[in-house]
């Protein structure tokens, strides 16, 4: 199972505006059960003089290609947003990744 955290980044000047923007992009593109299980939608804290804003996603199997345009496509509608900066940390579960050095995930 592919696990995906997407972590925004944003002065706190722009939390309005980023925000705004939040609500008018979720309302475009809600979140697609086919693709993915959202397990965290999204969870903020602010550190300095920046937002930072995250969100947890399980791809479902055979469709990550497609969410990843998708999330591409999401992001790219904050682009225009000085400041803002999103990357995506892609995992895989311990069921998945023990087997690659030879053993089994404990119960």
């Amino acid at each position: 199972m592919v696990l995906v955290l997407g972590i925004s980044r944003f002065p706190v000047n722009k939390a309005k505006e980023v925000s705004k923007r939040y609500i008018e992009v979720t309302k475009e593109f809600p979140p697609d059960r086919t693709l993915e299980k959202v397990i965290l939608r999204l969870g903020a804290r602010i550190d300095g003089n920046e937002v930072e804003g995250i969100s947890l996603s399980e791809v479902k199997e055979g469709k990550y290609e497609e969410y990843l345009k998708r999330s591409l496509m999401v992001q790219l509608k904050y682009a225009d947003i000085e400041g803002f900066s999103y990357k995506s940390e892609i995992y895989l579960t311990g069921v998945e990744t023990f087997p690659m050095i030879g053993l089994e995930m404990p119960e």
